[in-house]
This record gives C-alpha cells, sequence and structure tokens, in this order.
C-alpha cells in the first residue's frame, strides 16, 4: 500500500495547480498526483485557434514542475474512493492511503450538435493526448 498525505487525482492544470500550491503552503508533507496519460495536454484551445503552436507535440504539460515541486506521478486511474476508510484503488490494483483529498479531474469539451461538425476540415479541442 502507499501513503501519502496529499492525493491530488487529476494531472491536468487543476492538478497541477493543486500540486504546487500544496507545495508552497506544506513543505514537508508527501505529495502524490495520479492522472491516466503519461503525457498531459495543455488544456487550452487558443494556441490552435491563433495557430501559435507550430505543432501539437508543442501542447503537452512538462512534468518538470512536478519534479521541481517534489511530487510523486503516479500513471495511472483512480477507480474507487473510500473516504471512510481514506484510501483510494487504482486500476492497475494498488492501493493509496491518503490524509487530504484532491479531486481535480477537469472536464470533458462539449462539441455541440451542429449540423456539419462532422465534416472534414472542422476541428474540436479535446484534451486528450491521443487525440493530437
Amino acid at each position: 500500500m502507499r501513503e501519502t498525505d496529499v492525493l491530488i487525482v487529476g494531472g491536468s492544470a487543476a492538478g497541477l495547480t493543486a500540486a504546487i500550491t500544496a507545495r508552497r503552503h506544506y513543505p514537508y508533507v508527501s505529495i502524490t498526483l495520479v492522472r491516466r496519460e503519461s503525457q498531459a495536454v495543455v488544456p487550452c484551445g487558443i494556441p490552435y485557434l491563433f495557430g501559435t503552436l507550430g505543432s501539437c507535440d508543442k501542447n503537452l504539460m512538462s512534468d518538470e514542475p512536478l519534479e521541481r515541486n517534489r511530487v510523486d506521478l503516479l500513471v495511472d486511474e483512480v477507480t474507487a474512493i473510500n473516504g471512510t476508510g481514506k484510501t483510494a484503488t487504482t486500476a492497475d490494483g494498488e492501493l493509496i492511503r491518503w490524509r487530504k483529498l484532491v479531486l481535480a479531474t477537469g472536464s470533458r469539451p462539449i462539441v455541440p450538435p451542429i449540423a456539419g461538425v462532422d465534416l472534414p476540415g472542422v476541428y474540436t479541442v479535446q484534451k486528450d493526448v491521443g487525440y493530437l
């Protein structure tokens, strides 16, 4: 069983911000961040709209802030949370005991039901590395 003072579920903008904020205010606690993807996508479509990225691979967030702030990264998916027992279970079967829990799972962009949204040359903003 893994034990951590702060467990953060979700590794995009909210999870990263929560981890850095926790470290700033609690410099000596253990912090574990769990995210499904080995790389996280920058959760903003504006660079795509204005063509400022140059390529999709530049839309990935670096793990350097996690490393610099001594945050343990676990690439897995939390599939169950036991609030009474203060444990979380991952898809790989790992049990994590926590003192504080942050759910930072984000959101899913909605594609409105507009005629032609599925045509070639029409793009939606997806927050998924596989879509890049």
